[in-house]
């Protein structure tokens, strides 16, 4: 009896830790040196959101990140680059952020001095992070 409480306990605790983890392992993370891009899923919106698919990267920490970032991103992991990302980043934490993408595969599409566009085309600081939102094109 004992025995099968010890494994159900650690089979708990171990279901647990795999529901910790998973949302880790589904991102990706390109380490730059001083500061890292945080590559997310595809996000594709349900029939009742409006807004197209985008994927979403986050540039952390900020105070790493040197005064313009221009940067090739591999977002699908297959080891070929797919967009540079270029921004500026201002002392001032709460001014106006605009983003330059340039896609290198056309899965994705191009962004031109972008600020707070819509959902699906942004970016924005977020505590010590700069996310950048680029759309999917329609296939």
């Amino acid at each position: 009896m004992k025995l099968r409480a010890i494994l159900g306990y650690t089979a708990a605790g171990m279901t647990v830790l795999a529901a910790l983890l998973v949302p880790f392992l589904l991102m990706g993370a390109i380490p730059m040196g001083a500061y890292s891009i945080n590559i997310h899923r595809p996000v594709y919106p349900h029939f009742l959101q409006s807004g197209n698919p985008f994927v979403q990267l986050d540039w952390t920490p900020v105070n790493a990140l040197p005064q313009h970032v221009s940067d090739v991103v591999d977002v699908d992991g297959d080891g070929r680059p797919d967009l540079r990302v270029s921004f500026d980043v201002p002392k001032d934490a709460k001014a106006p952020l605009h983003v330059d993408v340039e896609p290198i595969n056309p899965r994705y599409l191009p962004m031109r001095n972008v600020g707070k566009e819509g959902f699906s085309r942004l970016i924005v600081r977020v505590d010590n992070s700069i996310l950048v939102r680029v759309p999917l094109a329609n296939r």
